[in-house]
């Protein structure tokens, strides 16, 4: 398979229709996502020295409106109504809190720099069910918005 082909074929998986491009798009906006929020949690609680928990909502909120638009269009290419803002914005309400008790939790336990990321690994995964579900649910879906 040679280089070209290769690029073809991600870019065919990126751009399907299937679940499997979804999450494939999915993990890009994510990727890119927890980069901006890592990013802006780094500078803030080590050139501004903002306490790390404050620093997460910050991050978090930054990092929030990149991936709403980003889901919306890129994702789940899905018509944005009223139901999915507010899926979206109760999945993340719930996925903040979670990452806000675990930064606490593990700053003491690997320092303020590093207490994102294991709040991270073990948020992202369940904010894609509860995101995907806003996108994708019956619930959310109704035309009535």
């Amino acid at each position: 398979m040679s280089a070209h082909t290769s690029l073809t074929e991600i870019k065919s998986w990126v751009n399907a229709d299937s679940k499997r491009g979804e999450f494939i798009r999915f993990a890009m906006v994510g990727g890119l996502c927890t980069c901006i929020q890592y990013g802006v949690y780094v500078v803030f609680v080590n050139a501004v020295k903002v306490p790390a928990v404050v620093s997460t909502m910050i991050s978090y909120g930054i990092s929030f409106i990149v991936n709403f638009i980003l889901s919306s269009i890129f994702t789940f290419k899905s018509k944005a109504n009223t139901r999915k803002g507010l899926g979206f914005v109760l999945s993340h309400v719930i996925n903040m809190g979670m990452q806000t008790g675990l930064v606490a939790i593990f700053k003491g336990l690997v320092g303020n720099t590093l207490a994102l990321l294991p709040a991270m690994a073990i948020c992202v995964p369940l904010n894609y069910l509860m995101v995907r579900y806003a996108f994708k649910g019956k619930f959310f879906n109704k035309s009535n918005s």
